[in-house]
């Protein structure tokens, strides 16, 4: 099936950027469908589960979010290390950086998990999930995030047996610590009812 955009318009540029496309495409009944949507654009990321396969241990983070802060929810949410892509940065070397950055580690291997789109509906966002080992005794830096990005971040460990029920009860709220665990751990959890 084929596509083509007729037309874009700017709309917003600031931390995001946000355009107006005219689309049409191929229906499955054989016409031509025209559409209008609003687009954003954040840019690619990475996220990475850091594990430590000696002591069977994940390493979670937690930040602030402006989203459920303005649905009135608890803004704190308990995520993986995760970045936005610098303007021609490989993801493998976005992911060494942003564990560093954030966590303080930089893994002895990287794994790469898979990718997705965050929200296909309205943005371009891709996200490449990857698990990196790492000795939880031999940090490099600090971590804790950067100043320059406004960065407040809590770093901690876990069990990854106990990370794992903290999915399945509703602990961890965010998308991509949800997928990014279940593909290096394995689809076995069972979600408890919320």
């Amino acid at each position: 099936m084929r596509f083509r955009i007729v037309d874009s318009q700017p709309l917003y540029h600031g931390f995001f950027r946000l355009d107006r496309y005219t689309v049409e495409h191929e229906r499955y009944d054989g016409g031509t469908l025209s559409i209008r949507r609003e687009h954003l654009n954040r840019g690619d990321a990475v996220a990475v589960v850091l594990f430590d396969p000696e002591r069977d241990e994940v390493l979670l983070i937690e930040q602030f979010r402006i989203g459920p802060a303005v649905h009135h929810d608890q803004p704190w949410l308990v995520e993986i290390v995760a970045g936005m892509l610098d303007t021609g940065e490989e993801p493998e070397a976005c992911a060494r950086r942003e564990c560093i950055e954030e966590a303080g580690y930089q893994p002895a291997r990287l794994t790469r998990l898979g990718e997705y789109y965050t929200t296909p509906g309205g943005s371009s966002e891709r996200i490449t999930l990857y698990l990196g080992e790492v000795d939880r005794l031999r940090p490099v830096a600090a971590g804790g995030g950067v100043d320059h990005e406004h960065e407040d971040i809590r770093v901690f460990w876990l069990p990854r047996e106990e990370a794992l029920q903290w999915l399945a009860t509703g602990r961890i709220r965010s998308g991509t610590p949800m997928l990014a665990l279940l593909l290096a751990f394995g689809g076995a959890v069972r979600l408890e009812p919320g």
